[in-house]
């Protein structure tokens, strides 16, 4: 892995840690307040992170489809990865908790 996809996992794991920090935070504060509007500004604001990460995600999708990329995906992109799509999956399961308490 070259240095430059070695810095880019590095940011998609930064956006995507950042993402699930506010989202878990956004869950805890409205257990604390009940404050379910806040709860969804923090978690769009996620949403800006893991919208960041997926930048850099498609772009090095759009390399490797072009021929620009040597193929070899090392461990650290797939932490990269796993970071990324679970940060998604606890901001998914987020909100539909959020929906589903409100309909109480």
């Amino acid at each position: 892995m070259n240095e430059t996809i070695a810095e880019q996992a590095m940011m998609i794991i930064l956006y995507a840690g950042n993402a699930k920090a506010m989202v878990i935070e956004a869950m805890n504060e409205v257990l604390e307040t009940n404050d379910y509007e806040k709860a969804k500004e923090k978690i769009a604001e996620a949403g800006k992170e893991l919208g960041k990460a997926h930048e850099i995600q498609t772009g090095l999708l759009f390399d490797e489809m072009q021929g620009k990329s040597d193929g070899n995906v090392g461990i650290l992109m797939v932490h990269a990865q796993d970071h990324f799509m679970n940060a998604i999956t606890v901001r998914d399961l987020a909100n539909i908790m959020l929906v589903m308490n409100e309909r109480k």
